[in-house]
Formats: C-alpha cells, sequence, structure tokens
C-alpha cells in the first residue's frame, strides 16, 4: 500500500519505517524544523534505539523516501498519517487544507497526533467543505489513531502494541486501516474500534491516569519516610494487588519529557473550556513539578540550608533512560535549583549531554563531563536523576576514592540503602534511606 506520513519527529518516523518494514511503499514527509537532507543523511530529531538502522535498512531498499513537497506526500499516499506532536497542532491543520485544495480522488486521513478532542471530526468536515467548494465529488474520512509510544522503546511499542485505539465511524476505513495494521496484529485482535473523540480522549485519559498514579506514588514515599516506613515493601504490597500492579508504581523525582505533562496541561485546559475545574489533575501537575526538586531539598537540609560552593555531581540528564531528551526533565529543575543557591554541578549521561549543554548555554556554575565517575571527582554529594543501566553496579570503592564526602541522593531508587550502609555511605532515596 502507497502510504504517505506527514510529520517527521518520532512518532512519524517511527510509523513511517514500520510500515515500510511491512513492505509498504511509504513516503515521510517532514512538517517541522526537520530537514529532507539531514533524514537522507541519518541525522534524525532524536536519539532512539534502533531507529536509525530501521530506517536507513528501509530507504536503501527504496520502500521508503523522504520528501520536503507536502503536495507530492498528497498525491502519493492511499492513506495520509498526520504524526506530528502537539506543538504543531498547526502545522497538521495547514496539512488538512491543502490536501483540501489538492486532492483528486477519495482521501483517508489518519491522525495520530495528540490534538484537541473533536479534531478529527473537524478535520473530516474541513475536507468535505473544500472537496464540495472545488466540485471534486469524493470521499472524505478522518479516522483517530492516537500513538501510545514510549521514548526508549518506540519501535517495539509500535511492532507489538498491547491495543490498538481507533476511532472510526466508516466501515471501509476501519477494513483499510486494519489491513495496514495486520503485521502487527496477527497473535490476537488487539483493536478497539470506537468514536473519533471516544479514540481522543482515550489518548489523554490514560496519560492522565498514569500521571497520577506516578504523583500518588511519589506523594506517599515522600510521607513514608517520616513514619519509618521502607516504600519499597511498600510497594511490593500495593503492585502485589492485582487491582493495582506494578507498572508506573516506582517513586521518583517527576516525570518529564516533551510529551507527557503537556498532554495532561491540555487536557485540563479542555475541560476548563467546558466548565470544568479539574482540580484533580491541576494538583497532578502541581505535584509533579515540586517532585522535581525533591533531591535538592535533601540536599539543603543535609548541608544545613547553604550550598553555596558545595560541588554536587548529577548522574542523569535525559528525562528517562534510552533516550538524549532533556524537555521537561528533572534535572533541569534540580540543576537550576542548585545553581541559583550557589552549588557547582558536575553532570554526565550517557547520550543526553549534547542537548543538555544545548539547553544550558554558556551560563556558569554547571560542567558536563564525558565519564561517569570524572563527575564524582571532590564531589560533596552524588544525584541520580536517570536510571540508565550504567548507573546501577557502579565501582562503589571508586566512588569513595573520587568523593569529598560519601553521600548519595537517589532519585530513582535504583540502590538499596543497606547496601550502601556497607560501603560506606550516606544515601537518601525517595521514600528509603536515611530521613532528613
Amino acid at each position: 500500500m502507497k502510504v504517505s506520513v506527514f510529520g517527521c519527529e518520532l512518532s512519524g518516523l517511527v510509523t513511517a519505517g514500520s510500515l515500510a518494514h511491512t513492505g509498504n511503499n511509504v513516503m515521510a514527509i517532514p512538517v517541522g524544523k526537520v530537514k529532507v537532507e539531514d533524514l537522507i543523511k541519518g541525522i534524525l530529531p532524536r536519539e532512539e534505539p534502533g531507529l536509525d538502522q530501521l530506517l536507513a535498512n528501509e530507504f536503501k531498499e527504496g520502500r521508503l523516501t523522504f520528501e520536503s513537497d507536502w503536495e507530492k506526500g498528497i498525491m502519493h499516499g492511499d492513506v495520509l498519517f498526520l504524526s506530528m506532536p502537539s506543538w504543531l497542532a498547526e502545522r497538521a491543520e495547514a496539512v488538512i487544507e491543502l490536501v483540501g485544495q489538492k486532492a483528486q480522488g477519495d482521501v483517508l486521513v489518519v491522525s495520530q497526533s495528540t490534538l484537541p478532542i473533536g479534531t478529527a471530526d473537524r478535520f473530516e468536515a474541513m475536507l468535505k467543505l473544500a472537496f464540495a467548494q472545488r466540485g471534486l465529488v469524493a470521499k472524505a474520512v478522518v479516522v483517530a489513531m492516537p500513538e501510545f509510544i514510549s521514548e526508549g522503546s518506540a519501535i517495539s511499542d509500535f511492532s507489538k502494541p498491547n491495543r490498538v485505539v481507533l476511532g472510526s465511524g466508516d466501515k471501509a476505513a476501519t477494513k483499510v486501516i486494519k489491513d495496514l495494521m495486520r503485521p502487527f496484529n496477527n497473535v490476537t485482535d488487539q483493536f478497539k474500534v470506537m468514536s473519533t473523540r471516544a479514540a481522543e480522549y482515550t489518548k489523554y485519559s490514560v496519560n492522565a491516569l498514569l500521571a497520577t498514579r506516578i504523583s500518588l506514588v511519589n506523594e506517599l514515599a515522600n510521607n513514608a519516610e517520616h513514619f519509618n516506613i521502607d516504600m519499597e515493601e511498600v510497594r511490593q504490597g500495593l503492585g502485589s494487588d492485582h487491582r493495582v500492579g506494578f507498572n508506573y508504581l516506582y517513586p521518583g523525582c517527576g516525570f518529564g519529557g516533551p510529551s507527557f505533562a503537556a498532554d495532561v496541561q491540555l487536557l485540563v485546559k479542555t475541560l476548563q473550556s467546558k466548565g470544568y475545574d479539574a482540580d484533580l489533575l491541576k494538583t497532578v501537575l502541581s505535584n509533579n513539578e515540586a517532585q522535581k526538586e525533591v533531591l535538592f531539598r535533601k540536599a539543603w537540609r543535609f548541608f544545613e540550608q547553604d550550598l553555596r560552593g558545595i560541588k554536587i555531581a548529577i548522574w542523569g540528564l535525559s528525562f528517562k533512560p534510552n533516550t538524549a531528551t532533556v524537555d521537561n526533565a528533572p534535572s533541569i529543575k534540580t540543576i537550576e535549583a542548585l545553581v541559583a543557591q550557589g552549588a557547582e554541578v558536575i553532570a554526565y549521561d550517557p547520550k543526553a549531554a549534547p542537548a543538555f549543554k544545548h539547553y544550558w548555554g554558556d551560563r556558569p556554575q554547571v560542567t558536563v563531563v564525558e565519564e561517569m565517575y570524572q563527575a564524582l571527582e571532590g564531589a560533596d554529594a552524588l544525584m541520580v536523576l536517570t536510571e540508565w543501566k550504567s548507573f546501577w553496579s557502579p565501582d562503589y570503592q571508586k566512588m569513595l576514592s573520587l568523593m569529598e564526602r560519601p553521600v548519595i541522593f537517589d532519585g530513582r531508587n535504583i540502590y538499596e540503602h543497606s547496601v550502601m550502609r556497607e560501603k560506606g555511605f550516606r544515601y537518601f532515596g525517595i521514600g528509603r534511606g536515611e530521613v532528613i
């Protein structure tokens, strides 16, 4: 099948590469700052495990092409995908406007983008009106198929979905999409077919529920340590209840990323537009922003409210492991708070150093190093902000020899308090370790 994917950010590239891999003729069209020349050279807007190789292979085989001309993309595809992040919503609408002006026959649009509820219906109405004004006798259908991929596991999330939410009231369109996605749906039928608005709302609802779950666990953890309770024991008790489960049940220093919190915030605004205050979700977002500074507050108390001249090592800048993205990451807020109080920061991340350097610029008091132990030289404390696997089993003796003071603030609870104590460290986790 001929497929055009408008949008070459993470979602669009994963969709384009995965559909090409299953034999489709795919054209990927950037709609933002991404350039075709860079994509052809393998320069991607986000670093994602396996994505560069997937795209390179499909491009070499001729099943995937990149095109800057939107009109060529419209003419190419039997199915047109809108795969853009929410901040490119205006570009999505521009694509629809051009489709209305240039399409020569029936059009099937699949919206993967997280756009306001009712967008698919509105886009379909726009196309039908444009066709009528041109006197074009053709069918226009816009369906909603929100993406549920996560950075770090995006290809697997797309190709091995635990469900595919499809908002469609058109049986013919539903049949086409199901056939297109058949290679990723061949074990059991994972499609959940519903109205377009319900599909769009489902995407927002999933993010809202996960955000609420994370913030609640963090709140429970923050308070558990004041009762001399190890939150890991509580987590085991909670997760073993089949009604709760273990997913998204890990206390930490807050969630980040370019889309997660933004999607919840957009849902809040949507609900407010209908006269609903959305107090719970506003509290969730507020609590998460406060949680990003939880390690700063622990360090502030430990160093007796004076961080001037204190040297803090940071392990982890990306908002989650296996990604180079620092957008909205807890590291940003933590480092800004430390610097504002006069601390010196030495930071390391396996992949996100370039992105952080670009964000931080030439502002003083922060040095980014190329090796994890280098960050520890003369450090008064270590803060772990991202749970990269390379941080889980470090050389403890080497750490002790390098650090000025053996103090660890663990924002991801990757270490055991008893082990750290035996190794000679002062250890402060989230609902674990020493209380301060």
